[in-house]
């Protein structure tokens, strides 16, 4: 690559990262390419160094996004306290959908990167089972996934809109309701099997463990 290239991905990165995007080769391909360089990637990560970040990696290698070194100061403490009430109180919406996404579409295996999910099968699987349409008029009823929709054609098509606008999923085009899942759902993934492992699951109001820190931006 070009240094005047190279330069200006550098850039491009750095910002995204710092607005607390997730980079995998699904949501920006040129820019994941980028992280998967070690050169380029110390790069990026000694340059958060400076301002407190680092450069972190789910399990899999599926997204790159950035966290907080150490939580030493109270203005730190309060926005990473609050970041971890919001991802708590976001779990359980998106772990009751998925469960429904795998029932609607027969999978024994959960949304992985790179999966296509078509908006039209959904809805025929839960117009077809009345178990399926109480179970997303229950997910609707509060939470991040909320409406007052009624019919399961405008709920899906709410939380639809809901996983794009979170990042979870990208539509094929622009009117698309083909998507295709994210790296995004990997950081899910190591997130709830961290709860899990520490059987964290208590109030927000509670300090994050240092390791639940170390993944919130």
């Amino acid at each position: 690559m070009r240094n005047d290239v190279t330069e200006g991905l550098f850039a491009t990165v750095v910002e995204a990262l710092l607005m607390g995007r997730f980079i995998c080769e699904y949501t920006d391909k040129v820019a994941y390419e980028y992280l998967q360089q070690e050169a380029y990637r110390e790069n990026v990560n000694d340059y958060l160094s400076r301002i407190g970040r680092n450069l972190q990696l789910s399990s899999t290698g599926d997204v790159f996004y950035c966290a907080y070194n150490a939580i030493n100061s109270a203005d730190r403490k309060a926005s990473v306290k609050a970041q971890f009430g919001i991802t708590i109180n976001q779990l359980e919406p998106l772990v009751r959908w998925l469960k429904l996404a795998m029932s609607a579409l027969q999978k024994e295996a959960s949304i992985q990167p790179g999966d296509t999910l078509r908006q039209g099968e959904l809805l025929t699987a839960i117009e077809g089972a009345q178990t399926l349409a109480d179970d997303l008029a229950k997910i609707v009823r509060s939470g991040q996934f909320a409406t007052t929709r009624s019919t399961p054609r405008e709920q899906l098509n709410h939380i639809m809109i809901k996983l794009v606008e979170n990042a979870y999923l990208k539509p094929h085009d622009a009117k698309s309701t083909t998507y295709t899942a994210t790296g995004k759902w990997s950081y899910l993934y190591d997130l709830l099997e961290f709860i899990h492992t520490h059987e964290s699951m208590g109030s927000p109001e509670d300090q994050p463990p240092e390791e639940q820190q170390e993944m919130l931006l």
